[in-house]
């Protein structure tokens, strides 16, 4: 199944359909083998599911963008959109890049004691 994520431009609300090919997401996720990726993108885009998920969205009125083709896109009122979601914060790090994990106990500050009177 191929990735499709709807997008409206933040200034005038026009709506992009914008397909993630698993290529793409693969070399951004790390989820699967390039290879991999590339043999499914294949068969999806033989079997015709690319063209008619493009229709599809044509029809209801939005631009189709491949993002392996380009990310970064001009609204038709100026404002550019970046598409590339691995410049986008909300994508992990690889386990590599983002070091080891801090582990340890929180010391608490101990509570004072009362005194009975």
């Amino acid at each position: 199944m191929a990735l499709l994520m709807t997008f409206p431009c933040g200034r005038c609300g026009k709506k992009y359909s914008v397909y993630y090919p698993k290529k793409f997401i693969a070399s951004v996720y790390g989820t699967m083998t390039p290879a991999q990726a590339e043999r499914e993108d294949a068969e999806e885009l033989a079997s015709g599911a690319i063209d008619a998920a493009k229709r599809r969205a044509e029809t209801d009125g939005k631009i189709w963008v491949d993002v392996s083709l380009e990310s970064k896109v001009t609204c038709t009122c100026g404002k550019n959109l970046n598409l590339n979601l691995a410049d986008h914060p909300r994508v992990p790090q690889r386990k590599a890049a983002a070091g080891t994990r801090q582990t340890g106990l929180i010391a608490f500050p101990e509570a004072p004691k009362k005194h009975h009177s």
